[in-house]
């Protein structure tokens, strides 16, 4: 029996009940590679992993709750970095142990007898054609840097791990009940696309320049459209970029040292995206305090999700590695009502110059960082102070004025580890800092001898959880 705990904080108070989402073997990703080491591992296959994205889709007559609820693009890991495909230098990689993966839409069902998953509905970019969890291809809007590699370390264009254009990296969920239809985004555009939710086919999809704001193109890889939401007071969706947005490799010079924009921005960006006219109405800034992150960068951030309680105000998980090196998690309120819409003509809006300004404290072409209203946000919860302990949350549902819904990313119960001859585990290792040849064998930044491969995740992070927050006062009335 899953028995709610009372909680109160200065910014609310309420109940909190924890589950763990139990799921069938038929959810679990087989494992496609030969490694013995990652079979034993993983018998089962690698776990379900339905926690990036949640939204509320009803309550039967008995109570029970169901949510719908989505994977990313499936089981994968840090890699080293490569020789680039495209020129001279390296190029980051990322290992996919189980690269036939689908992106997928699972329905959750809350009862009196624990969470559970019941379905899953793969996301088709096309009637009888699966959808990729592979990084799309060089030159295409929206790849994300990424070499794919599977057990070796090398880019094999015959071999399973390779770039496809139907890749998608699924990470916000929401159900559209005028429309009908489901809305998810995908991180590697960033992109915006609607599914219908009978066949799971993409119906229509939305690209920075065409509908969506030219500049998320900048989007630091990885870190693109994490959080979404549709407002049903205004029909319109509302999203954020997941950290602030790159420039490339350019530096911009703030306090007498040159800095990238990705790490000391103090803002990321939020759009205000209307389905009825295929646009972006407005695009605002979620405010970032440097002090509250690890190195005063803001480049620490990581959003996760967001919600629509109508008035303009939002909950937002925002979370990241605080200033003394721990993963913190919380319950932002946020209101958007006096918000400059950053959007206009006088910020440049297809350029960074907002973020070097902001950085800088001075105008950079014209465009002020001191002339804008961000919006404005306080705390509501803080998760860890009620037991959260997940590094990511990601999914965040409304189910009603009083409660919310939240689920963690699991990252499939892996992730990358490194070992040495004799096969003990170099546990301090950063195999992103690797370098490999061609042929997959390490040439840099650790020994020749040394093996990477995926592993299972930390036990804590594994599991695949849910928590409904009932609030004694409605959200609507908690004060930014």
């Amino acid at each position: 029996m899953n028995t709610p705990e009372q909680f109160s904080q200065p910014g609310a108070s309420g109940s909190v009940t924890r589950y763990q989402i139990a799921a069938p073997a038929r959810f679990y990703v087989p494992y496609e590679g030969s490694n013995p080491l990652v079979k034993a591992a993983f018998p089962d296959g690698f776990l379900p992993s339905f926690g990036s994205g949640l939204a509320f889709k009803d309550k039967a007559a008995n109570g029970d709750l169901k949510f719908f609820c989505l994977t990313d693009r499936g089981p994968n890991g840090d890699g080293p970095e490569l020789p680039s495909l495209t020129g001279p230098g390296t190029m980051g990689s990322k290992i996919f142990p189980a690269p036939g993966f689908t992106p997928s839409i699972g329905v959750l069902q809350v009862s009196a007898q624990g969470a559970h998953l019941v379905s899953r509905m793969p996301i088709l970019v096309a009637a009888g054609r699966n959808a990729s969890g592979l990084p799309i291809p060089h030159g295409s809007i929206g790849n994300s840097a990424e070499i794919p590699v599977f057990d070796e370390l090398r880019f094999e264009p015959a071999g399973k791990a390779i770039f496809q254009d139907s890749g998608i990296d699924s990470e916000a969920i929401a159900w559209d009940g005028q429309r009908k239809l489901l809305w998810v985004t995908d991180e590697y555009g960033p992109f915006l696309v609607a599914i219908d939710p009978a066949s799971g086919v993409i119906v229509q999809r939305y690209a920075p320049g065409s509908g969506l704001p030219p500049v998320l193109a900048l989007r630091r890889a990885n870190r693109g459209m994490e959080g979404m939401t549709l407002d049903p007071e205004t029909g319109t969706i509302h999203a954020f970029l997941q950290s602030p947005l790159s420039d490339g490799k350019a530096l911009y010079a703030m306090t007498g040292e040159k800095e990238k924009v990705e790490r000391y921005a103090r803002f990321t960006r939020w759009i205000e995206f209307d389905p009825a006219s295929a646009s972006t109405r407005r695009m605002l800034a979620y405010p970032l305090d440097g002090s509250a992150y690890a190195e005063g960068r803001t480049g620490n951030a990581k959003l996760g999700d967001l919600v629509a309680l109508g008035g303009g105000k939002f909950v937002v998980i925002e979370q990241g590695e605080d200033a003394d090196g721990k993963i913190f998690n919380q319950l932002m309120l946020v209101d958007t009502r006096a918000a400059t819409d950053i959007g206009a003509a006088a910020f440049n809006p297809a350029t960074s110059d907002l973020e070097k300004s902001s950085m800088s404290g001075h105008s950079v072409h014209g465009a002020s960082w001191a002339a804008v209203t961000p919006l404005k946000k306080t705390l509501l919860l803080d998760l860890n102070q009620l037991g959260w302990i997940a590094e990511k949350a990601e999914g965040l549902a409304l189910v009603d004025g009083h409660t919310l819904a939240m689920t963690n990313d699991n990252d499939f119960g892996m992730k990358t580890r490194v070992y040495d001859a004799a096969g003990a585990e170099l546990a301090q290792a950063d195999v992103s800092a690797f370098q490999v040849d061609a042929s997959g064998a390490i040439v840099a930044g650790s020994a020749a001898s040394d093996v990477v491969r995926v592993a299972r995740g930390a036990e804590q992070e594994r599991a695949l959880c849910l928590w409904l927050l009932h609030f004694e006062r409605p959200l609507s009335e908690h004060a930014v």
